[in-house]
């Protein structure tokens, strides 16, 4: 095996170390060495060299992932140059509605959570902030994939699949694209508890007119329980909100 392989193969493997880390509270020498299969002289050297860097803590139950990472993903998030402003309008959302805001962005074929804020009556708990997923399955998705040609979105397809995550989740190609269809026709997107059972979601694309050119900014949402997602909010209320959002943050990012 040539240097730049082998140095290839330990760059994989200190990512694998990662994110076994990221798994588990801690973890030994021993452990990675299990799970990865190397030596635990090969596991030690690995999580010593990530000590040193700051990106793990050795303590008393072994290696963790440091908070270093959390102020790495923090630049990385306050580089895209269109998070200030759609933080404000997130939070604007949050706080008119009392519910759960989000926006996403896509990468590879993915969507990123880059912000989200919850409002007094926001039902979920969970920390979705800088999390992937798959598109098709939620409402932010869908509206970005409505925004992108029919072959990207094949290719995305092609990549990722159409996996079911609730029985609601379109997993049908040319469901979807008749979806997508409808999209662009409106404006507006709706996860029907697709990503999640007993939430729905009303979500509005954000694109990028800058210079002359078309992008794909992400999209922003709100999220409500289906006990709360009653007719007058689904078609009136909540898509006015994300698509007034969507209109400020393009806007404002046109001017920047």
């Amino acid at each position: 095996m040539g240097s730049t392989q082998k140095r290839i193969k330990a760059a994989q493997k200190a990512i694998d170390v990662i994110e076994i880390l990221r798994c588990r509270d801690a973890a030994t020498p021993e452990e990675v060495a299990e799970v990865l299969d190397i030596s635990k002289t090969s596991a030690y050297y690995y999580l010593r060299t990530l000590n040193e860097s700051g990106y793990a803590v050795n303590d008393d139950d072994g290696y963790r992932l440091s908070l270093r990472l959390f102020s790495l993903g923090t630049d990385v998030r306050s580089k895209q140059s269109v998070y200030h402003t759609a933080s404000e309008q997130v939070s604007r959302l949050a706080d008119e509605t009392d519910e759960l805001a989000l926006f996403m962005i896509e990468e590879e074929g993915k969507g990123i959570y880059l912000d989200l804020n919850r409002g007094e009556r926001a039902a979920i708990q969970a920390d979705w902030l800088g999390k992937r997923c798959h598109l098709h399955d939620n409402a932010l998705g869908k509206a970005i994939l409505s925004l992108f040609s029919e072959d990207k979105v094949k290719k995305i397809i092609n990549n990722h699949g159409l996996p079911r995550t609730t029985e609601n989740t379109i997993t049908d190609r040319d469901v979807l694209f008749n979806e997508l269809d409808e999209i662009r026709e409106t404006g507006v997107a709706f996860d029907r508890e697709e990503q999640l059972q007993g939430l729905q979601c009303v979500a509005a694309p954000v694109i990028n007119n800058n210079q002359g050119s078309q992008s794909v900014l992400g999209a922003i949402c709100v999220a409500s329980p289906t006990s709360r997602m009653d007719k007058k909010r689904r078609t009136e209320e909540f898509p006015r909100l994300v698509q007034d959002a969507a209109n400020i943050i393009q806007l404002n990012h046109v001017s920047e």
